[in-house]
């Protein structure tokens, strides 16, 4: 979002064009530290270049929030199997050029950081800045070696920029890669005392919180498989209560908004603690290149044209991957509800699995929502392009941030280290139940729960369905649509908006009155709505550590489903293989094969292996550097 980034955008491809392939042994020309990181703006523009690396296409833009892991529990991509879909179908090897990209893109942000790290020290100027611009160098080195470590293991830790005749660099242990890990963290951590989110007004660069909540996450990650340190556990829970009372991070009360704000330009600085960022309508600048947010994991439509004129709610998606119904069904429903897919309890159901596409009139020209109600036909709705602004949609160019950690996120990493620590304690439930409460939509008051149909009337038409109003209760904001039989009759009420989610509300105290339109000749319907009570989202009482952490995997799901953490997730559990393929067979048993199309990703997942718990070193990389060795099974 910021164009300091696009600034920098030259500048980063000269100084990693030395590392088009990590150690190459003939680097072309790149910004020498004799001529360059002479002042304070040259250590920035250096550093916005490492920025920039994040969200190219082979990195977030694409390629790590899609191709490596889309194919879960929680989505399965509709594809017809392709090389460039084999990391989809788990059948990559060695050799595929995605893998490739895993490997390389990371080491250019981190031979990009060790070089402006080196020269640190070059320009007189403010220490206090200079302590900044190293904690944000130190800590995005750290990334990309966290994520090198969860995607390939043993991997070459080099801290400084390599020479020509360093080429045989063997790979360092995964304890030590972690270890180096925290060791720069924790000197960002005490460079970065001051630099908040609250003092900067947007979330796109490192501060101190982003610090420690990715701590907690490196401390959780290392606690699990492969590593299995168990120690690690109470680390994470010290990281992050020190975001939790740092007072700097809260949820969104509207889960939705969270997502909506990617793609507005909008800065969540409560919710979203660390984005990677890209050139947004806000900022001015136009990011030539864009990104595959919302695209190929959004819900499908096509940028359409009327009388040469662009239609103004239309957007570009692609929608190739569809969520799971074990995602679908993990939402908690009102058991009263008549609708055919009943009325979730939870306000992230409707909104991570939409029921409808966009679909092209053939007479008209203009959009049109089309059904998609059951489950495995649903595209995943978490990331939607209708939201960004016209001038984005219109040109085709998208420019959403990506969320790289939430305070949701920690808060689940906080209950889950606790129960692995001390068991299920009231502090554990807490951190989880303040997650559950904002998914249910109570975090300031009561919502509708559900409209039940009391009498159906007669003389309606599906086609044009009579207008829902909801009024009273002391509430406001809430939405509905009715549902028509073929016969002419309400047969069920849809909620759109369970009522106003702001802090300041207005939220309902009473349940409000339902008032269903006459129809032009018949039976005028009527129908009755109710509130929740505020204790909906509360986690069951009592339960043990083994079924808490179980409560927890299902939590992360419902919460950070499409977030490109499931696989890792399922890795760090230690039953990557098994679990996959026990919901490859879940999916054939429940109807995954029934009129849904392409989706095969299943196929995959009923004959995964281990050895996809981690990626394979790429075969140019075992070819250059010969202290490499592959990992299990390739």
């Amino acid at each position: 979002m910021k164009n300091k980034y696009i600034l920098a955008f030259l500048f980063v491809m000269g100084l990693s064009s030395s590392c088009k392939k990590f150690l190459d042994t003939e680097p072309t020309d790149f910004y020498s530290p004799v001529n360059f990181y002479n002042t304070q703006d040259q250590l920035q523009i250096a550093l916005n270049g490492v920025y920039s690396t994040m969200m190219g296409e082979r990195m977030y833009g694409q390629v790590n929030h899609f191709n490596f892991v889309s194919t879960t529990d929680e989505m399965l991509p509709d594809r017809a199997t392709s090389n460039e879909t084999r990391g989809l179908y788990y059948t990559y090897d060695a050799g595929h050029s995605y893998v490739q990209d895993c490997w390389q893109y990371p080491y250019i942000a981190i031979n990009n950081a060790n070089v402006l790290i080196d020269n640190i020290n070059k320009p007189s100027m403010d220490e206090k800045q200079r302590g900044f611009i190293k904690g944000q160098a130190l800590f995005l080195r750290a990334y990309n070696y966290f994520l090198l470590t969860i995607q390939f293991g043993e991997v070459p830790l080099v801290l400084h920029q390599p020479g020509i005749a360093e080429v045989n660099i063997p790979a360092s242990s995964q304890p030590a890669i972690y270890t180096q890990i925290v060791a720069d963290l924790k000197e960002a951590e005490n460079l970065l005392q001051g630099r908040t989110v609250t003092s900067l007004g947007y979330n796109d660069q490192v501060t101190i919180t982003a610090v420690q909540a990715m701590l907690a996450r490196v401390y959780l990650y290392w606690a699990g498989h492969p590593v299995n340190d168990a120690s690690k556990y109470a680390d994470a829970i010290t990281y992050a209560d020190k975001v939790i009372s740092s007072g700097q991070h809260a949820l969104n009360p509207d889960y939705k908004q969270v997502f909506i704000n990617l793609f507005q330009d909008k800065y969540d600085v409560k919710e979203d603690i660390l984005e990677w960022g890209s050139a947004g309508a806000a900022a001015g600048v136009t990011n030539k290149t864009g990104n595959d947010i919302g695209n190929f994991n959004g819900i499908i439509s096509a940028i359409l044209i009327v009388n040469g004129t662009f239609e103004p709610n239309s957007y570009a998606a692609a929608g190739w991957v569809r969520i799971t119904k074990k995602l679908f069904d993990s939402y908690e429903v009102e058991p009263t509800s008549t609708l055919l897919n009943k009325a979730s309890l939870d306000t992230r159901r409707d909104w991570n699995c939409p029921d409808f596409i966009w679909t092209t009139n053939a007479t008209t020209g203009t959009r049109v929502k089309t059904d998609r109600s059951a489950p495995w036909q649903m595209n995943t709705g978490k990331f939607r392009r209708e939201y960004a602004p016209a001038e984005m949609r219109n040109s085709g160019t998208y420019n959403a941030n990506w969320p790289v950690i939430r305070y949701a996120d920690v808060l689940l990493i906080k209950a889950e280290a606790e129960n692995q620590v001390n068991g299920p304690t009231a502090a554990a439930y807490d951190a989880v139940n303040q997650v559950r409460r904002r998914g249910y939509g109570t975090i300031y008051g009561n919502i509708v729960k559900n409209i039940t149909v009391v009498n159906g009337g007669s003389g309606y038409t599906a086609a044009n369905p009579p207008v829902v109003t909801i009024s009273g209760g002391g509430g406001s904001g809430a939405t509905a649509t009715a549902v028509v039989s073929t016969a002419g009759v309400v047969t069920g009420v849809k909620l759109s908006s369970r009522g106003n989610l702001t802090a300041a509300g207005p939220y309902f105290t009473s349940s409000p009155t339902v008032t269903i339109a006459a129809p032009t000749t018949g039976v005028t319907a009527t129908a009755a709505a109710t509130i929740t009570t505020g204790t909906e989202y509360l986690l069951t009482p009592g339960l043990n550590k083994g079924d808490f952490q179980s409560a927890i995997r299902d939590e992360r799901m419902r919460e950070m489903c499409f977030e490109a953490s499931r696989k890792y997730d399922l890795v760090r559990w230690g039953n990557f293989a098994g679990d996959l393929q026990a919901f490859g067979n879940y999916a054939v048993a429940n109807g995954v094969t029934a009129g849904n199309g392409n989706i095969n990703g299943y196929q995959g997942l009923i004959t995964v292996t281990p050895r996809y718990s981690l990626m394979p070193k790429p075969t140019y990389e075992m070819n250059l550097n010969k202290a490499l060795k592959q990992n299990a099974g390739y």
